[in-house]
């Protein structure tokens, strides 16, 4: 993110209170934690060999 964006999300937020910024925290969370889940429900289990390979060079 370069300096210019971080400046302008700031004076945007200036004047916002703890509680107001605890609630939109919390909105924004859980729309990333959203589509997270989504992501995560459309992995597919790998290969055989690409899943003994792994466990083989972490155990």
């Amino acid at each position: 993110m370069t300096d210019e964006k971080i400046k302008s999300i700031i004076e945007a937020m200036q004047g916002i209170t703890f509680l107001e910024w605890k609630k939109l925290k919390h909105v924004v969370d859980r729309r990333f934690e959203d589509e997270a889940s989504q992501q995560k429900n459309r992995i597919k289990m790998e290969s055989p060999e690409v899943i003994i390979r792994s466990y083989k060079e972490s155990f």
